[in-house]
């Protein structure tokens, strides 16, 4: 792991107290209840296991180099998957890689970044954020890819806004391995999306007051943020040692494993042939489908530029940090898209433009889209689950394995 000054991070810190100072001095006294910052880096150095990283520790990619470094210092190897809303949702599918990788010893361990609204430029400003902090090992991240994240008009002004991370924001501006061009991509995207320019201006600027007049003006939102942080992990996370302790031999019979996802599917999806689990299926599936059907849509040609953009974005980011990203094309269930705009034909133009893309930038690809029509890939039409898990994880453990960076 490159080893980073912590210099900006106690600087912060004087400046989040000076901030305080003056809040107290106006009268501010509710923010005696919350978690400090101290509180926050002691909670870190606990070297806590938390694999799914949502929400409000995601908005603080210090935090979750903290937890990163006290975990390898403790032998651990920390890795990255980034993702959407197929990394947030719990379920009992053994082969889920939040699952999957704290039950199974691979000579690493699995970190999930993302949940839903989490797209192209959200997976990019993450990246180059959590390198900056020291968060990332060797030259390998891996990346699933929505499909969804391209149609219509691609990322949305609230998504946006949603996870949008001041603290990101600034960290990826002082990244001296970013090149000038992508940071500007990244400032100009954001601007797009509905960013103030002139917060966004003093983000940039590393200066000691600056920091004190954001720490000020925000101090509600850090606040809120720094409690809805320690909340996630009280909840979730589990001491490093009680999860190396149970902790099961690797499996390497991977059809085995596939044998039982399976089974595991079968009794998910009663109700349907399609191999959609069954309140999907139910619920959603049926009357969306027959909504499609009757209204009977021209076909989508040209899926949303804007999120080609930023995904060039996040390719940029790679190239600049001598990152070879694995992407992870993950499918759509084609029994329920060719109902709709995106058909066979359409879904193919997309594909084939990430294809050339992920080409282009040297990439490596997982393309799980020969898939589409197949059993047991997708929990719903869209979230892969089941036989893909299966795939992805091996790829991971060639990926992270003991001999690769």
């Amino acid at each position: 792991m490159r080893a980073t000054s912590r210099a900006g991070g106690m600087e912060k810190l004087i400046a989040v107290g000076l901030a305080i100072a003056v809040a107290g001095g106006l009268g501010a006294a509710w923010r005696v209840q919350a978690p400090s910052q101290h509180d926050l880096e002691a909670k870190a150095q606990e070297a806590l296991v938390l694999t799914r990283i949502q929400s409000a520790v995601a908005s603080s990619p210090s935090f979750i180099a903290d937890m990163v470094a006290a975990r390898n210092a403790k032998g651990d190897d920390v890795r990255f998957l980034f993702g959407t809303s197929e990394l947030e949702y719990v379920c009992d599918d053994t082969a889920h890689p939040t699952r999957f990788f704290d039950e199974h010893d691979y000579g690493f361990s699995l970190m999930c970044v993302g949940n839903a609204g989490c797209q192209s430029l959200w997976q990019a400003m993450e990246l180059a954020a959590l390198e900056e902090e020291g968060a990332v090992s060797g030259n390998r991240i891996a990346l699933m890819l929505g499909t969804q994240w391209f149609m219509e008009d691609g990322l949305t002004e609230s998504a946006f806004a949603k996870r949008f991370s001041e603290e990101t924001f600034a960290t990826v501006m002082v990244n001296p391995r970013l090149s000038d061009a992508t940071k500007q991509k990244i400032y100009d995207r954001c601007v797009a999306m509905g960013a103030n320019p002139q917060q966004l201006d003093e983000l940039k600027n590393p200066s000691l007051v600056s920091s004190i007049n954001r720490a000020i003006s925000d101090l509600p939102a850090s606040v809120e943020r720094s409690e809805a942080i320690m909340d996630d992990v009280n909840e979730q996370g589990r001491p490093f040692e009680e999860t190396t302790a149970d902790k099961a031999d690797a499996i390497t019979d991977w059809e085995e494993l596939n044998e039982l996802v399976v089974e595991e599917g079968k009794r998910s999806c009663t109700n349907n042939d399609l191999g959609i689990y069954d309140e999907y299926y139910t619920d959603i599936f049926v009357p969306q489908d027959k909504e499609n059907r009757e209204k009977d849509e021209p076909q989508c040609t040209e899926w949303s530029e804007k999120e080609f953009g930023d995904f060039e974005i996040f390719l940029d980011v790679c190239r600049d940090l001598g990152i070879k990203p694995l992407i992870v094309l993950q499918p759509a269930k084609g029994a329920y898209y060719d109902n709709t705009p995106y058909d066979k034909e359409s879904r193919e133009i997309f594909y084939n433009k990430i294809r050339s893309m992920i080409d282009e930038a040297d990439a490596e690809l997982l393309d799980l889209t020969p898939y589409e029509y197949d059993m047991y890939y997708l929990r719903d039409v869209m979230h892969p689950e089941w036989k893909s898990w299966v795939i992805v994880n091996q790829k991971l453990c060639e990926l992270y394995g003991d001999s690769n960076d």
